[in-house]
C-alpha cells in the first residue's frame, strides 16, 4: 500500500479564535447594513424589507470575510507570542480589504466590479487601520501622561496628613492591626488567668483551718 501523507491541520482553538470574532463582526455589519438598507429602500420607494435583506446579507459577508481574512494574515505573520507591528497591521487590513471587497463585488455584481471593489475596500481597510493605530497611540500616551488625582497630589505634600494607599497596602495594614489585637487579647487572657489563680490561692488559704 502506498504511504499516505499526513496533512497538518490547524488547531481547533485557532480556528474558533478566527471564526467566532469574524461572525460577531459580520453580525454587527449585517445589522447596520439591514437598517441602512431598509431606510434607503423607504427613501427610494422600493420594497424596504427586500432592499434591507439584500443589504444586510452583503454587509454581513463583507464584515465576516474581512475579519476572517485579516485574522488569518495576522496569525500567519505574528512571530510566536509577540505583537505585530503597526505597519504590518496596516498591510494586513489593506490586503484583507482588497481580497474581501473584490470577492464580494465579483459574486454579487459581476466581473466588471471586481477591481473597483478591491480598490475601494483596500482603501477602507488602510484608512480604518490607520485610524485604529492612531487611537491606540493616543490612548497609550494619555495613560502614560495621566496626571495624579487630587488625593494623590495631597498625599505627596510633606505637610499633608493624608496618605493614599493601594489595596495591598491597606490589606497589609489591616493584618498588622489584627495581629496587634490578637496579641493584646492573648496578654489579657494571661492576666485574667493569673488573677483567677491568685484568687483561688487566697480562697484556699482562707478556707484552710488554722493550727
Amino acid at each position: 500500500m502506498a504511504d499516505k501523507k499526513m496533512v497538518a491541520m490547524p488547531p481547533r482553538d485557532a480556528i474558533v479564535a478566527t471564526i467566532e470574532p469574524a461572525l460577531k463582526v459580520g453580525t454587527a455589519c449585517g445589522t447596520a447594513g439591514f437598517l441602512f438598507g431598509g431606510a434607503a429602500g423607504i427613501v427610494k420607494g422600493t420594497t424596504p424589507f427586500i432592499f434591507a435583506s439584500v443589504s444586510g446579507v452583503q454587509t454581513f459577508a463583507l464584515g465576516a470575510a474581512f475579519w476572517a481574512t485579516r485574522s488569518g494574515i495576522v496569525q500567519a505573520w505574528t512571530p510566536g507570542d509577540q505583537q505585530l507591528p503597526s505597519a504590518d497591521l496596516i498591510k494586513a487590513s489593506t490586503i484583507a480589504g482588497g481580497v474581501t471587497g473584490g470577492a464580494v463585488a465579483l459574486l454579487t455584481r459581476g466581473r466588471a466590479n471586481f477591481l473597483p471593489g478591491a480598490l475601494m475596500f483596500s482603501i477602507f481597510g488602510f484608512a480604518g487601520q490607520m485610524a485604529s493605530n492612531n487611537l491606540y497611540k493616543r490612548r497609550e500616551a494619555a495613560e502614560h501622561d495621566a496626571k495624579p488625582g487630587f488625593w494623590r497630589r495631597m498625599s505627596d505634600k510633606p505637610w499633608s496628613p493624608v496618605t493614599v494607599m493601594s489595596n495591598e497596602d491597606y490589606a497589609k495594614m489591616l493584618n498588622e492591626k489584627l495581629l496587634r489585637v490578637d496579641a493584646e487579647i492573648s496578654i489579657m487572657d494571661d492576666r485574667i488567668a493569673a488573677l483567677k489563680k491568685a484568687q483561688e490561692a487566697q480562697a484556699s488559704e482562707a478556707s484552710s483551718p488554722k493550727e
